[in-house]
C-alpha cells in the first residue's frame, strides 16, 4: 500500500512538472472567446524553471546552412556552462520560418500560350513544285499562317494575399487566401501579298478549303493579313491547411556550445477553393483586291471579325508538397477543378459591293476542366521574406476560340463551338512575406 501511495505521488509531481512542457505543444490553445489568435512569444527568466508571456523581443536564431545558432543561449549570459544553468529552451520552427498573421506572394509569369499542335494557313498562293526523298512532288505555297504556339512569353503579374486563421491541436496552419491573376494579352499578327511573278502564273491567293468549307469566301484576293489577341483571367478565394516544420532539435557541440539546427521537414498541405476565369478573344481578318462577281475590273475588301468569350466559374481543390529546410525549400502543387463555360460568340464577315456577307452570335454552356502545376523553389533571406523561382503550367479544355468559329457561312450554330483547349506554360520569379 505504502509503494502504491509513493508511486501515485511520483505520477503526480511529475504531472504537475511537466504541465508548461504540455502546454509548449499545443501552439494555439483555445480560445473561449472564438477568436483564435497566435501563442504569444516565451521569455526564458534566469534562474526560474517557469516561463512568462512577454511583449520584449525574441532572439531569433542565425542561420547558416540548415544550423540556426541562438546569438546568445542566455539573455544576458554570453557563456554556457553545462551544470548551474538552465537548460536550453526549445522552440518550433514556427518561431523562423511563416511567422505572422498576413502574408503575400507577388510573381511575375512568363508564360508561352499554345492552343494547337500545328499551324493554320488562312490563305495560300501556289508558286512552283518541288520533289520529296522519294521523288514525288510537291506544290510550294506561300502562306499566312495562323501560328499555334508560337506567340513568345508574355509577361503576366499575379498576386496571392491571405490572413491566417488558426493553429490547430496537430501543428497545421489554418489559411484564407484571394489570388488575382491576369493582364496579359498573347497577341500575333501577320500579312501575305500575292507573288505575281511565279512559275505557276497564279496572281491571287486561296482560302483554305478549313476556313470556307465551299462557301463565298475572299478568294482571288492579292493581299491579306490578320490580327489575333488572346486575354485571359484569374480570381480564387481559398482555403488551405498546411503543416508545419517538425520542431528544431538543441545540439551539444564538443565546444560545449548549445546550437539550434532546424530538422529538415515534408510538409503538406490540402486546398479547397473557388475560381473564376474570363478567356476573351478577337481575331479581325481583312482581304485587299478581291475581283467582284461582275468582272469590271473592280476589286473589293473583306473583313472577318471573330470575338469569342468565356466566363468560367467553379470549384477546384489542390494539393502541395514542399521540402523545407532553415535557409531553403523545394516543392510542388497540383491543382484541378470543373468549371461551368458560359461562351459566347459573335461574328461579322462582308465584302464590300455586297457580294457576300454574314452575322451571327451563339451562346452556350458546356463543362470545362481545369488542371494546374507547378515546381518551385525558394530562399528564405529572413524568417518573413523569401525569394520565389518555378516552373508552372496551366491547361483547360472545352473552350470558345476565335479561329474555330470561322467558316463563312451566313448563319452559324451552337454545335461544338467550345472544342477548343489552351495550354499555358512558362516560369515564374516573385518574393512573399509574412507580417
Amino acid at each position: 500500500m505504502v509503494k502504491k501511495t509513493i508511486l501515485l505521488l511520483v505520477v503526480i509531481a511529475l504531472g504537475l512538472s511537466n504541465g508548461p512542457a504540455r502546454a509548449q505543444e499545443l501552439l494555439t490553445p483555445p480560445d473561449p472567446a472564438g477568436t483564435d489568435i497566435m501563442p504569444p512569444e516565451l521569455e526564458f527568466i534566469e534562474d526560474s524553471n517557469s516561463y512568462v508571456e512577454s511583449d520584449s523581443p525574441v532572439l531569433e536564431p542565425i542561420a547558416s546552412g540548415d544550423l540556426q545558432e541562438s546569438a546568445c543561449p542566455y539573455p544576458g549570459d554570453e557563456t554556457f556552462q553545462l551544470f548551474g544553468k538552465e537548460i536550453a529552451r526549445l522552440e518550433s520552427s514556427g518561431t523562423w520560418l511563416r511567422r505572422g498573421f498576413w502574408f503575400t506572394e507577388v510573381d511575375v509569369i512568363l508564360a508561352d500560350r499554345i492552343w494547337r499542335r500545328d499551324d493554320l494557313a488562312l490563305m495560300s498562293q501556289l508558286v512552283g513544285a518541288t520533289t520529296d526523298v522519294f521523288n514525288r512532288p510537291v506544290p510550294l505555297r506561300n502562306e499566312l499562317l495562323l501560328e499555334g504556339g508560337r506567340y513568345g512569353a508574355e509577361a503576366t503579374p499575379r498576386m496571392k494575399l491571405g490572413r491566417f486563421l488558426f493553429r490547430d491541436e496537430k501543428n497545421r496552419d489554418h489559411t484564407a487566401e484571394f489570388i488575382a491573376y491576369g493582364g496579359g494579352q498573347w497577341s500575333q499578327s501577320g500579312r501575305l501579298d500575292a507573288n505575281l511573278n511565279n512559275s505557276q502564273n497564279t496572281t491571287t491567293l486561296l482560302v483554305d478549303a478549313e476556313f470556307d468549307r465551299g462557301n463565298a469566301s475572299f478568294d482571288g484576293a492579292t493581299s491579306s493579313q490578320f490580327q489575333y489577341d488572346s486575354r485571359m483571367n484569374s480570381f480564387e478565394l481559398n482555403y488551405q491547411v498546411k503543416t508545419r516544420m517538425s520542431r528544431d532539435r538543441m545540439e551539444l557541440e564538443p565546444n560545449g556550445r548549445w546550437v539550434r539546427r532546424a530538422q529538415p521537414t515534408n510538409s503538406r498541405s490540402f486546398i479547397a477553393g473557388i475560381r473564376y476565369i474570363d478567356i476573351a478573344e478577337d481575331l479581325h481578318w481583312t482581304a485587299f483586291g478581291i475581283a467582284d462577281a461582275d468582272n469590271d475590273n473592280n476589286t473589293e475588301t473583306g473583313t472577318y471579325r471573330v470575338n469569342a468569350g468565356n466566363d468560367l466559374i467553379g470549384t477546384q481543390m489542390g494539393f502541395t508538397w514542399s521540402h523545407d529546410r532553415a535557409r531553403w525549400s523545394l516543392g510542388s502543387r497540383v491543382k484541378g477543378g470543373i468549371f461551368i463555360n458560359g461562351s459566347d460568340v459573335r461574328s461579322d464577315f462582308n465584302v464590300t459591293g455586297n457580294v457576300t456577307s454574314g452575322s451571327s452570335s451563339i451562346s452556350t454552356d458546356n463543362l470545362s476542366f481545369l488542371t494546374e502545376g507547378a515546381v518551385f523553389a525558394k530562399w528564405h533571406l529572413r524568417p518573413n521574406f523569401s525569394l520565389r523561382v518555378g516552373l508552372e503550367g496551366l491547361f483547360l479544355t472545352s473552350l470558345a476560340l476565335a479561329p474555330d468559329q470561322v467558316n463563312f457561312a451566313p448563319t452559324s450554330s451552337a454545335e461544338l463551338i467550345a472544342d477548343g483547349h489552351v495550354i499555358f506554360l512558362g516560369g515564374l520569379i516573385g518574393f512573399e512575406g509574412y507580417w
